[in-house]
């Protein structure tokens, strides 16, 4: 176990054009520029000290890696440096930032050290980095600046050091793992990466974003620019307009702005007449594929001295990303969402892009329809449970996707009959079962089928209506009757013991009391300033802050909520399982996940061990859990030389 414990942050040369703001952050780290001016530093129980740039090599040397835990805040950026630039790739690696947003996200707007230092209560954060902008080493000594900088570092280390000891008992001792896990992916790289395949790729997406500014052309201009209008728009298509506080007016608004992170995530929808609306809104001149491609590339050209040059793509991940303590991207490389586009016939050339170093093979696994499972569970529902695990055991008949879509057109439905009506027919039945147990009404369905068909390329016209719409909306509800009785029974919830009762209640594994949903892993589900309100139609409904975004809640938004974080929570115990029997292998880190995305576990195997690692990892991703030994599971493994392969 490692013995010592160093709480880091690093100081670095930047200027106007030589920053993070301007370039993507392994491209800053390995630059020739790349300085380090100091290190703020405290070892153990020890005093907070300055290190000098020069000095940081014999620093590190007193500490083995193997038995050294570093605290650093954003610790992507800080370990990044220590492990390229340094060598330095410690035992464990914990970000108090990252535990700042699981256990207080609720209430933060944004996640800098001054903002979680301020609502903590410590002392402000100082601003002497404005005065050394452009400035190296010799330059910050020249002006008389060291002094002041040397107590802006330790500064910024004393309040990292601060948050990390606030965080430290409300945050579970696996988190802590999964936080290094995750870490890990991007400090220590294992994709290599396919150059031609991305620079010919850049060619393509091009051409495909000229088509993509056409069809969002097609739109009135009065839509796309009036807020109301657009929103509207939005909503037409099946999207849920994420709301913000205006700092100007104080009111309510959509969060349309460019630096809003709901037009960020608008931008990469899977639907690509909506990416397209996005892009044209914030008036981007290039689609978010193409900046995607080429950031990629441009990472991929740095000189990886620590692997003869060959192109490595770090996996930058964002720990609790989501309220559901998701993972997200971060760096601005969302490398958990590589859709498809035009002309690409299902192969997202991006995963095509990220390959095996040579002797190995990606390996994927991805739990199967783990929410749709965990909605039948939690909500007792015999029928569906019934009908996964008959059809999990070999029994086909009891495919539920072919089930549900019997009972929608009455008569029997095989989905695998390619080309033939049933083909559409099981299609439509597949999305019953996986968008219709969270509470989706019958015009949201209706948007579901034909926007899924659109980008699935499924030509739906000759079988599906909206009157087929309406009704398997209709049957699902009544075959499944018990999933929406869960509804109700969390709408009573939501509207006592969440709102505002002294109390608390159960559901399935998880503790619900006011504005908290205690979940096993022993993080909860926040929600700041929960209340009911009086909606434009006369109705009570209830609303919760996130960040500064106001949200609805309702039976079915919380079964959703609650569904998630536990699918969250049996990929990542997987994970550590997975992590924990690899130590006894010969290559213990071929267990250590490299790509986390959704409810899917990559990894990069030795190829001689690729069928042992099959096994293990299938073996511990369909392992119950000890709250729900009844869940069924099943999971789907993938191999190929590049992750566009294997999935």
């Amino acid at each position: 176990m490692p013995n010592r414990v160093l709480i880091l942050d690093f100081e670095s040369f930047y200027d106007k054009e030589y920053s993070l703001k301007k370039m993507p952050t392994p491209n800053y780290i390995l630059d020739p520029r790349f300085e380090t001016i100091m290190l703020a530093a405290k070892v153990d129980d020890g005093e907070h000290q300055i290190i000098d740039g020069p000095d940081v090599p014999a620093f590190l040397a007193q500490f083995d890696p193997k038995q050294t835990t570093t605290v650093t805040f954003n610790a992507l950026f800080d370990n990044s440096i220590l492990a390229w630039r340094y060598g330095f790739v410690p035992h464990t690696m914990i970000d108090p930032m990252g535990m700042a947003r699981a256990l207080w996200g609720h209430k933060l707007h944004r996640f800098s050290l001054k903002e979680i230092a301020e609502f903590l209560g410590l002392e402000a954060k100082k601003d002497t980095i404005v005065k050394v902008e452009g400035l190296n080493r010799a330059a910050i000594l020249q002006a008389g600046l060291w002094t002041e900088f040397c107590e802006y570092a330790l500064h910024d280390n004393i309040l990292n050091e601060g948050i990390y000891l606030r965080a430290y008992p409300e945050f579970p001792w696996a988190e802590r793992r999964l936080m290094d896990m995750v870490l890990r992916c991007c400090v220590e790289p294992r994709f290599q990466c396919n150059i031609p395949l991305l620079e010919q790729h850049l060619v393509e997406v091009k051409a495909a974003k000229a088509q993509l500014v056409q069809d969002a052309g097609d739109i009135d201009t009065k839509i796309i620019m009036s807020t109301p209008k657009f929103k509207k728009a939005l909503e037409d298509l099946g999207v849920e307009v994420e709301m913000k506080i205006s700092p100007a007016t104080g009111k309510e608004t959509p969060a349309f702005a460019k630096t809003d992170e709901f037009m960020q995530t608008l931008q990469e929808h899977d639907d690509p007449m909506i990416a397209a609306m996005a892009a044209a809104r914030i008036g981007l001149k290039s689609t978010l594929e193409e900046t995607r491609t080429e950031k990629l590339l441009s990472i991929a050209a740095v000189p990886w001295v620590s692997s003869a040059d060959a192109p490595l793509m770090p996996i930058p991940l964002r720990y609790g990303a989501a309220h559901t303590h998701r993972l997200g991207g971060d760096w601005g490389m969302n490398m958990q969402n590589m859709p498809t586009v035009r002309g690409s016939k299902g192969k997202s050339k991006l995963r095509l892009s990220l390959v095996a170093p040579p002797g190995y093979s990606v390996l994927t696994i991805d739990l199967g329809q783990i929410e749709a499972r965990m909605v039948a569970w939690l909500c007792g529902c015999t029928t569906l449970l019934e009908e996964f695990a008959k059809y999990d055991a070999g029994d086909k008949s009891f495919d539920p996707y072919n089930r549900l879509a019997s009972s929608i057109f009455g008569t029997p439905v095989n989905r695998k009959l390619t080309g033939t009506p049933d083909e559409i027919k099981g299609f439509i039945g597949k999305t019953g079962i996986l968008g219709l147990g969270y509470g989706c009404g019958k015009e949201k369905f209706d948007i579901m089928v034909t926007r899924g068909a659109r980008t699935q390329g499924v030509d739906i016209s000759a079988i599906y209506s909206r009157e087929i719409g309406d009704r398997a909306v209709d049957v699902y509800r009544k075959r499944y009757h018990q999933i929406p009785t869960g509804w109700n029974k969390l709408n009573h919830i939501v509207s006592t013991y969440w709102l505002s009762g002294s109390a608390s209640t159960t559901f399935g594994p998880v503790i619900i009391s006011n504005g908290n949903i205690l979940l096993p892993s022993g993080l909860s589900l926040k929600y700041a300033d929960p209340q009911s309100f009086t909606s434009d139609t006369g109705r009570t409904e209830y609303r919760y802050r996130y960040g500064k975004m106001w949200h609805r809640m309702y039976g079915a938004k919380m079964l959703e909520n609650i569904s998630q974080a536990l699918a969250r929570i049996i990929v990542m115990n997987a994970a550590l399982r997975i992590r924990d029997r690899g130590l006894y292998t010969v290559n213990p880190r071929d267990y250590l996940f490299c790509l986390q995305a959704h409810d899917e576990l990559v990894f990069i195997v030795r190829d001689e061990e690729l069928e042992q690692a099959k096994q293990l990892i299938h073996a511990e991703m369909i392992r119950a859990p000890s709250w729900g030994r009844d869940i069924p599971l099943v999971a789907d493994i993938g191999t190929g030389k590049s992750y566009g392969e294997a999935k």
